[in-house]
């Protein structure tokens, strides 16, 4: 296993100075045991003319380091990615489409969906993932709303059911996943996917909350008052503010269509808001755990 290092910006710059640098860097984390061949599971192997690629000494079989990571049949230069990757997990107010395409030098096109396919290997990770304790959990709207004076400035409200896991003084872990409605059935599979059952849940008695109690949670469900919220649901209430400053301060707000991408990138931040200096080694870890991800995958979604 490759541990997850610290790397400042002049450690980075001298371990990744060319392209077969970042080859070996991900074969080290495709196969932190040496080369498995995925045919036949022998582990010689021959590196071919194409610096990415390997043919198994025992079947032939070749594959390449990227094939089913994030960076699958990818044209950009792993060096790109790797500056990409490093940018992503050192800038906590979130990198543009439009300034990661001059760092590194590719179209904004380009840069919009490198964002997107780090975006979806966070997701990914997190998923493996549970919250635990006690646990605050309630619902926010993200998006303009509608007003008399600027209908045209509308864009359409999600719901977003929120979770986090309060340890007193601090937060814990975090999830966010954007919901049709705040009805038993559209927030049971997330709970159950996302929680344990019988964990303490504090929310501010919405009726649809009670799902919880049929699940085996305990719940304290009660209205809550403005001057009550930073006693009595704190982290919870944070941590949406956070994310919608978030999401203005460097995007500007985010089309609905891909919030849930872009909630997927706060709270991975979040979550791993003590460890920054290990980010690069985290977040390159989790795009090469991360299934592929095509440009329709993204525009379909």
């Amino acid at each position: 296993m490759v541990p997850h290092e610290e790397c400042t910006l002049l450690e980075f710059q001298e371990r990744f100075l060319t392209e077969e640098a970042c080859v070996k860097r991900l074969e080290s984390v495709k196969w932190p045991e040496g080369f498995i061949c995925p045919r036949c599971n022998g582990q010689n192997c021959y590196r071919l003319r194409n610096r990415r690629e390997v043919e198994c000494a025992n079947c032939g079989h070749q594959t390449s380091v990227t094939a089913g990571t994030m960076f699958h049949q990818t044209h950009t230069p792993l060096r790109k990615w790797f500056w990409a990757i490093f940018l992503v997990g050192q800038d906590k107010g979130g990198l543009s489409a439009l300034r990661l395409s001059k760092h590194v030098d590719v179209s904004p096109p380009t840069a919009w969906l490198m964002l997107h396919k780090i975006r979806k290997a966070m997701g990914q990770r997190d998923e493996r993932y549970q919250l635990a304790g006690y646990i605050e959990f309630d619902q926010a709207f993200f998006g303009r709303a509608e007003t008399t004076k600027k209908p045209d400035k509308a864009d359409n409200q999600s719901m977003v059911l929120v979770m986090i896991e309060s340890k007193g003084e601090k937060a814990g872990f975090v999830s966010m996943e954007v919901i049709a409605s705040a009805s038993r059935d559209n927030m049971r599979p997330i709970i159950e996917r996302k929680v344990k059952p019988g964990h303490s849940f504090r929310s501010d008695g919405l009726q649809a909350n009670y799902v919880l109690k049929s699940m085996g949670h305990q719940l304290t469900a009660s209205p809550v008052p403005p001057e009550k919220i930073s006693v009595e649901l704190p982290w919870v209430h944070t941590a949406i503010s956070l994310a919608k400053r978030f999401l203005l301060g460097t995007y500007h707000g985010v089309s609905s269509k891909h919030l849930q991408s872009y909630l997927d990138e706060f709270c991975y931040r979040f979550n791993r808001r003590f460890i920054e200096p290990r980010l690069f080694s985290r977040l390159l870890t989790a795009c090469v755990c991360s299934d592929p991800f095509t440009y329709a995958a993204i525009i379909a979604a």
